[in-house]
């Protein structure tokens, strides 16, 4: 009878263990044409449904990759971040993954496109985009979150 006791326990417990899975972290940040409210709201966004996905832990890093990239020549000169450029400044911050949203607004449709990077080698492994016609901040919302929600959804690449 102990042997029997003593082996479910060993089961559930390997059972619990296996469940609990390693959530990575990752940080977000988000770029683009329209205004640091709007920025704002979806790095929000992003962050709260990276945060309740089953694999990843975001890591809300927006202002210390702006801080690094202030600092860089290359984006002083011209406003654009490289994927490589993004994983360095990743690995500086310790995490795993960075989520990229790049937002652009033209002629009153919002459009949203996330890539999640993995910072060991700079490979993109996971991709999302949509556009929705832009009424009210609700709009952005709703786009941020279905952004988001593909991106931590999507199987890898």
């Amino acid at each position: 009878m102990k042997k029997v006791s003593l082996f479910i326990l060993l089961v559930v417990g390997v059972s619990i263990f296996a469940q609990a899975q390693v959530r990575e972290k990752v940080a977000v940040y988000v770029s683009g044409e329209v205004s640091n409210n709007y920025k704002k709201i979806i790095s929000s966004k992003a962050v709260s449904r990276i945060s309740r996905s089953e694999n990843y832990a975001a890591v809300e890093r927006t202002d210390a990759f702006l801080d690094v990239l202030t600092k860089e020549q290359n984006y002083q000169l011209s406003g654009e971040v490289r994927d490589d450029q993004i994983a360095e400044l990743g690995r500086r911050l310790g995490v795993r993954y960075v989520a990229v949203f790049e937002v652009t607004e033209s002629d009153d449709t919002g459009f949203i496109s996330a890539r999640m990077i993995d910072v060991e080698g700079g490979l993109i492994i996971k991709s999302a985009d949509a556009s929705k016609k832009i009424k009210s901040t609700d709009d952005w919302i709703a786009l941020a979150n279905n952004v988001a929600f593909r991106l931590v959804s999507a199987k890898s690449k």
